[in-house]
């Protein structure tokens, strides 16, 4: 108890009845979350009447193990009941799945098999759909959405805010208007493959929370093990969706001895489910004592105060003021840049100086909203020799629709690249690995022949189903070939022509995909030459450490992440990039409120991942926007009092997008 701070030993001491802790960004919650459990125990709680959920099975563990030396328990005594919503719900489920008329011995689906259930369920009610029917992955991430948000699959495809204004992170209408006449069809596959599973005994992921909730409201307090359950405790609960909330109701409905802990000012998954309200209704639906934690112990007073006065715009939201007692530091700055190139170059000067001068590049991150914002600095890092890592995400161009665009451009300079070629085929319809073999052999035997549809031999391997792609195919290839054609243009004319009905047809999140393949049009405009593009992406392919290496190696590694990703974490230098107006906030959300109020949020999470030095950089060109149009820079930014930060402004650089774009050398 000595080693807390007042606020924090009040939360420990609090004993019986509902609880919610307002816990700010580094204020220690990980602790008085464990130390909490250990006093229950001490003083007389068994351990086995205690659950711990979190959504990590690590951090559940990891807590775990700290109350256990906490309390000082010897290991038979180490029964405290801890985990994440679905493992805890699939131990539950296993003792009492007879009475949802399941066996104890039933399977959980992972995602590839549940969806590998899915395109058994859609060959079973749609036979071989058409090219405009939803795929399999598709219809999986709509009846999960569906799910989480208490919303019926109608529902998401007529109105993009169903069910008391919840709203996606895409208008499920708006990217994928095909889909309402396919209505029909998508309710009899769900149908399905809700029989299917029930016949075959698995659960999928959400089925562990539905058939738990089912549970619960069917035999409630009855249960041998939920009246074992005297006390619970729930982390990160702002993360939790309408179905959690209402497992919690639940559980805690004998003695409403539930506690939870999170920060609204860090709800930033509402578009996976997350209902923000959850956190803020929890005092008045449950008459709980509301506790704060506005202690941090990890970033300078200057950082906080940024911070603060960013959120302190938000609406919606528990008043808090973060402090610290840490040592003074130098104010963050905002860096007003003109384009991506100036704000890599910038970004690599910064880096390399802390380098030289105090800090390891494992202690700097690079943040950003979305990964195409750091495709520039990819590149720029890859020539400066500074390995990075990805964090929790694919790099920008070995993702699998740029990977898709970028085969094309290597089938026009090799005509005989097996890996680009089987790659393309297979995204016509009806071509799979052996269709494809069989139809590159034909260009491997015959390397004189012609991409034209006149050739019969090719004519009969294409499927029917495929051949009106196949003549489009081979008439992009036909202008790609053309002597004046440049990479920029190739890819121009082949999304348009080809690819978008590929992508729109295949990727849930295709809108999002389709700012990525603008920029790569407009990235490709700094190379005239075909053979200096691609030799460019292979060199920055080569250059990157996966998160595994970068665990097993003892290099230093720079951290490139999503401010989503970067959740939880902390560096001692972070460099917030990408701040413009219309890709942070995102265009999507500038006429919500709600949501306008959850990318401040995101912001605000940002900013707190800094432990001493913050950069900020604005420029008026985003690699997310179509062409080389200037806009806002972030009102994120302009928000920000002159007392909290330094803005240093740059002359326009010699970079004009007004000009021809200066040529790229390929970089040895």
């Amino acid at each position: 108890m000595e080693s807390l701070n007042p606020d924090q030993q009040h939360i420990v001491l609090h004993q019986d009845g509902p609880a919610l802790v307002i816990a700010g960004a580094g204020s220690g919650k990980t602790r008085v979350i464990t130390h909490r459990v250990a006093r229950l125990i001490q003083s007389g709680v068994p351990a086995s009447a205690i659950l711990l959920l979190t959504f990590t099975n690590k951090a559940a563990n990891e807590m775990a193990a700290r109350v256990n030396r906490a309390a000082k328990l010897r290991k038979e005594q180490q029964k405290l009941i801890h985990g994440t919503f679905h493992s805890v719900a699939s131990r539950f489920l296993r003792h009492y799945a007879k009475l949802l008329r399941y066996e104890n011995r039933f399977s959980i689906l992972d995602a590839s098999d549940s969806r590998e259930l899915l395109k058994a369920s859609l060959a079973e009610v749609v036979g071989k759909p058409g090219k405009q029917f939803p795929k399999a992955a598709l219809l999986q991430d709509l009846f999960s959405l569906a799910f989480n948000r208490n919303a019926t699959c109608k529902q998401l495809l007529e109105c993009p805010y169903p069910e008391r204004n919840f709203h996606l992170e895409q208008s499920v209408t708006a990217h994928y208007p095909h889909l309402k006449d396919h209505l029909d069809a998508m309710l009899k596959i769900l149908q399905t493959y809700r029989l299917k599973k029930r016949r075959n005994q698995v659960m999928d992921f959400d089925d562990l929370l539905e058939n738990w909730l089912e549970l619960l409201l069917r035999d409630g307090t009855s249960l041998p093990m939920v009246k074992q359950i005297q006390y619970v405790l729930v982390d990160e609960y702002q993360d939790t969706n309408h179905v959690q909330a209402n497992i919690l109701d639940r559980l805690s409905l004998g003695h409403r001895n539930l506690m939870v802990v999170g920060d609204d000012a860090q709800s930033i998954y509402s578009w996976r489910g997350a209902e923000f309200r959850n956190i803020l209704e929890f005092p008045e639906h449950f008459n709980a004592t509301l506790f704060r934690m506005e202690q941090n112990y990890r970033s300078t007073p200057q950082i906080l105060n940024t911070a603060n006065g960013s959120i302190n715009h938000n609406q919606q939201q528990f008043e808090k003021h973060l402090f610290t007692e840490l040592t003074p530091g130098e104010l963050p700055t905002i860096h007003e840049l003109w384009d991506p190139q100036e704000e890599a170059d910038l970004l690599l000067d910064t880096i390399q100086e802390l380098r030289d001068h105090e800090l390891s590049l494992n202690q700097m991150a690079v943040l950003y909203r979305n990964h195409v914002q750091s495709a520039t600095l990819q590149v720029e890092l890859t020539r400066a020799g500074i390995p990075f890592v990805i964090h929790s995400g694919v790099k920008f161009f070995e993702q699998a629709h740029i990977k898709d665009l970028t085969a094309f451009l290597k089938v026009v300079f090799n005509p005989l690249d097996e890996i680009a070629w089987m790659r393309i085929l297979k995204l016509l319809p009806g071509v799979g690995n052996t269709t494809a073999h069989r139809i590159f052999n034909v260009f491997q035997t015959q390397q004189a022949v012609r991409l034209t549809q006149h050739n019969t031999e090719l004519q009969k391997l294409v499927p029917a189903k495929a051949r009106a792609a196949w003549i489009v195919l081979l008439e992009c290839f036909q202008d790609m070939l053309k002597d004046n054609a440049t990479p920029a243009s190739m890819l121009g004319m082949l999304y348009q022509r080809f690819y978008r009905e590929v992508l729109f047809n295949s990727f849930e999140n295709a809108a999002q995909r389709e700012h990525d393949v603008n920029y790569l049009r407009e990235f490709s405009g700094n190379y005239r030459s075909l053979e200096s593009f691609l030799n460019e992406l292979s060199l920055v392919g080569a250059s990157v450490v996966t998160e595994y290496e970068s665990e097993q190696i003892d290099e230093e590694v720079l951290t490139l992440t999503t401010i989503h990703q970067a959740k939880g974490l902390e560096w001692e230098a972070v460099f917030v990039i990408g701040l413009t107006e219309g890709l942070f906030p995102h265009q999507r959300c500038l006429d919500n409120p709600e949501q306008l109020e959850e990318e401040r949020r995101l912001f605000y999470v940002a900013l707190t991942r800094a432990k001493r030095h913050l950069l900020l950089s604005a420029p008026v060109i985003s690699n997310s926007y179509a062409g080389s149009e200037r806009h806002a820079r972030s009102r994120f930014v302009k928000e920000l009092t002159k007392d909290t930060v330094e803005t240093i402004a740059y002359e326009r650089s010699a970079y004009d997008w007004s000009t021809p774009k200066r040529q790229t050398q390929f970089f040895v």
